[in-house]
């Protein structure tokens, strides 16, 4: 087997030049007392051996952790299969790696108050410098929480309370009207709308502007709620009511509950799209795959998730000021044949 090979150091770089180690550090840190020609050397000479910074020790000089934290209230099982969550939460560490940092995950099932003593062990121990906040409810109280614990914050959200923070925004209103015309467009006269848990705040404004657009269209609304899985999505499906239209047509909060309610409907031996139509708020390979595929939001969670990761990283920097903002682009709709457009 042949030997390891060492991780250069800036020990090790000091004796393959035959100078001292605090020279080396003084090159590679862009410091006074080396020649201009010396840190030449030095640093073409770390390029060559592949020496990179050690993350410890740059947390150390800064004064911070070098990790992000990102606590999820789900069943670590449930979020492997939600294609959303993984994307953002692909996006948050992609962002975050970018700069130096390391993402911490915790899932938690004890709901808000088991995920607010993460936050405090965290910040006693001084494991993250700061957090993501994802699925805000309308009084949640983790951003106070955060504040009181001096741990900066990015929310993924509409979230307007007066602390410190930064935030990425979703452009919901006109996703919304996006979703309501399509279908209206399809020739579909009544809305059967199945949203996520009821206690997040973007689940509550979803239903008031569907409710308000479907009134402007003259066309019925009704909704039910669940959690983000299959199952849910079926179970909602059951309990809605069918009858409130000739021609309803769902639309679902994510694609797994718009799966759920594509099943319950072929169970049911419903004609999609003939008879009934489903969009997904949340576009995925799974909406593309299914038959029919579903017509779906195209919303880029891999995108905020990285907006909200690089934002959070340049507050804790100093590079962002609190009540920083970034708002994403309207989304697209993919129309499939869930909404009767052909397969391309």
């Amino acid at each position: 087997m042949p030997p390891k090979t060492q991780r250069p150091t800036v020990a090790t770089i000091a004796r393959d030049l035959g100078i001292s180690a605090a020279t080396v550090s003084y090159a590679l840190n862009d410091k006074p007392g080396v020649s201009a020609a010396l840190r030449t050397r030095v640093v073409e000479h770390a390029e060559k051996v592949g020496w990179t910074p050690h993350s410890g020790a740059q947390a150390l000089r800064r004064g911070r952790s070098g990790n992000i934290g990102l606590v999820l209230v789900r069943d670590p099982q449930e979020v492997s299969r939600e294609p959303f969550y993984s994307s953002v939460t692909a996006g948050i560490e992609s962002a975050s790696s970018s700069h130096g940092y390391e993402l911490l995950i915790r899932f938690v099932r004890g709901g808000r108050d088991e995920e607010i003593d993460v936050f405090r062990g965290w910040a006693h121990q001084r494991r993250v410098d700061g957090v993501v906040l994802l699925d805000l409810a309308e009084d949640d109280h983790r951003p106070a929480v955060l504040e009181s614990l001096n741990l900066d914050f990015a929310v993924l959200g509409h979230y307007t309370g007066p602390e410190d923070f930064v935030k990425v925004t979703t452009a919901e209103a006109e996703d919304a009207r996006t979703v309501v015309e399509h279908i209206v467009a399809r020739g579909y006269d009544g809305c059967i709308q199945l949203t996520g848990p009821a206690g997040y705040a973007h689940e509550r404004r979803r239903l008031e502007l569907l409710r308000q657009l479907c009134c402007e269209q003259g066309i019925a609304h009704t909704h039910a709620s669940g959690s983000y899985t299959i199952d849910a999505g079926i179970a909602a499906f059951e309990r809605s009511d069918l009858a409130i239209s000739e021609r309803p047509a769902v639309i679902a909060s994510s694609d797994l509950l718009a799966i759920g309610a594509l099943r319950a409907a072929l169970a049911r031996g419903l004609d999609v799209p003939a008879s009934l139509g489903i969009v997904s708020w949340d576009d995925s390979l799974i909406a593309e795959v299914a038959s029919p595929g579903i017509t779906a939001l195209s919303r880029q969670p891999f995108d905020m998730g990285h907006h909200a990761g690089d934002l959070l990283v340049r507050r804790i920097e100093g590079e962002a000021l609190g009540g920083a903002e970034l708002q994403n682009a309207p989304a697209g709709l993919v129309p499939r044949e869930s909404t009767g457009a052909p397969r391309t």
